[in-house]
């Protein structure tokens, strides 16, 4: 019927114990140090599931909560008192890891949101970088001796926002110089299309005044 006996130390007369039955009831017992008499079962409580009743324990492993102070807490007060601490620290546990939850479904949602960079680099070098929401650094770049060498691909790329993810995914599986070529390769594409078709700027940047199609 009775698990293991958890928190059991020298320096306290009072300890936990977990039952092997029951709806992960948690017992407190005391046993006067240096007595060899069966401890006293003073307060008991089953919880909801085992997170629930780790909620206590390791609020008392930690140290946040004092095993001593609760066992007399109890026997002055009675079991009312060491429940509505036991509710307590539940609470916050089930708060915390839904705090918890809700921060690792952020990283996810923003390791899909992707943006372009056109940032100075060392050495006078020009970058253009994608990266993601949910990182510290670039998933890709490329870097220019000259700014509008970067502003010129910038033009053509600001307009593909919707296809970032896929780029990375391509960057990934084919490495970061094949999505530059294939970039590069796209952009000119697009300026010759837009360039026959009169819209185009004229100049080292011919899509600075594009808006996409």
């Amino acid at each position: 019927m009775y698990g293991r006996t958890i928190l059991d130390t020298r320096d306290s007369a009072f300890r936990f114990r977990e039952r092997t039955q029951g709806d992960h009831m948690l017992d407190l017992l005391v046993q006067p140090r240096g007595s060899h008499a069966e401890p006293v079962v003073i307060w008991s409580r089953g919880f909801a599931d085992e997170d629930g009743r780790d909620a206590l324990l390791n609020a008392v492993s930690e140290g946040e909560l004092d095993i001593t102070f609760l066992g007399r807490l109890t026997m002055m007060f009675g079991g009312a008192a060491l429940d509505d601490l036991a509710k307590a620290r539940v609470a916050a546990a089930v708060a915390e890891h839904a705090e918890a939850l809700e921060a690792e479904a952020k990283r996810a949602r923003d390791r899909l949101i992707v943006n372009l960079y056109a940032r100075e680099g060392k050495y006078g070098r020009h970058l253009l970088e994608l990266q993601r929401k949910s990182s510290g650094e670039a998933d890709w770049s490329i870097r220019y001796d000259r700014a509008i060498e970067r502003d010129r691909l910038c033009d053509w790329m600001r307009w593909q926002k919707d296809r970032f993810l896929a780029f990375l995914d391509h960057a990934a599986e084919h490495g970061g110089e094949s999505l530059a070529r294939m970039l590069v390769d796209e952009m000119f594409a697009t300026e010759r299309r837009v360039k026959k078709e009169g819209r185009g700027a004229g100049g080292m940047r011919p899509l600075r005044m594009w808006r996409g199609d």
